[in-house]
């Protein structure tokens, strides 16, 4: 996942919403004579109860008027207050992380970015804080660290084919200490053999190249899928013509890709470059 999400409401604050609209109708109220109660607006009522943000002033009021001695709104409020603007993914990617972590194979031909798989946290922040609000970062680096340990150090692995443009590697992502560190990582990635690592040359002209990042899974008991992102949009390739094209176009790419000895030696040459 590489493009800029739109922001969605936290599923906290819908759970406060559910919840209290729950408690409001248990005590036979309106919300006029709830708003009466707390002295605020019916309107706020109807927002809280359909997804806006409440406050923690509110949230404390609605413990007390309801007698909930353990405090279940305001820490909610709180929680909500805490975590920030959470981003949503771009469509289609919610399925394709729930696919990948059952895959045993991926093909993953990448035209701008590292892999979120194998980023580094440093390489990974930087990227997400060039879109995401300032509380948005540190909660979607841990889901990208975590999906990374989920599928790579789970117990049987899939196997990895990585093919990045040449451009990739030389492409400043948050500075040189930053890209030294990932392609490091990425050497190190790829001294696994379950995993192949090649470089497609900058100076290809191989065209199919230029028509972007795209992914293929594998599985053992069902049908392989295909990924494609771009503008913020992801969408699910299921049809098997449709996935069958993008492997081939895959083998493509990586047919004119360095080798795995001369793609190390690309990226050991870029990473000689970025020393001080």
């Amino acid at each position: 996942m590489t493009g800029s999400p739109e922001n969605t409401r936290d599923p906290l604050i819908r759970a406060f919403g559910n919840i209290l609209r729950s408690y409001r109708k248990a005590a036979g109220l309106s919300r006029a004579k709830l708003a009466e109660a707390l002295g605020c607006t019916e309107g706020w009522i109807e927002q809280m109860e359909t997804g806006t943000k409440p406050s923690v002033a509110s949230a404390m009021d609605l413990d007390h008027y309801f007698g909930i001695r353990e405090k279940v709104f305001q820490h909610m409020a709180e929680e909500i207050e805490n975590a920030g603007i959470h981003a949503a993914p771009p469509p289609g990617f919610e399925e394709f992380a729930r696919r990948e972590r059952k895959a045993n194979q991926i093909h993953h031909f990448g035209a701008l970015l590292i892999h979120g798989l194998v980023q580094t946290p440093a390489y990974a922040e930087a990227i997400l804080a060039s879109y995401l609000p300032p509380g948005a970062v540190d909660h979607a680096l841990r889901i990208r660290m975590e999906r990374r340990r989920e599928i790579l150090e789970r117990d049987n692995p899939p196997r990895l084919w990585l093919t990045f443009d040449e451009w990739v590697l030389r492409r400043m992502v948050g500075g040189p200490e930053i890209m030294y560190e990932q392609l490091a990582d990425l050497l190190q990635v790829a001294e696994n053999p379950l995993n192949t690592i090649q470089i497609l040359p900058h100076n290809t002209t191989h065209y199919v190249a230029y028509s972007g990042t795209f992914t293929v899974l594998g599985f053992e008991d069902a049908p392989s899928l295909g990924y494609i992102e771009a503008g913020g949009q992801g969408m699910l390739i299921q049809d098997p013509h449709a996935v069958a094209s993008c492997a081939v176009r895959y083998a493509s790419l990586q047919g004119r890709a360095y080798n795995v000895d001369d793609s190390r030696k690309v990226i050991k040459e870029v990473m000689d470059n970025l020393k001080p």
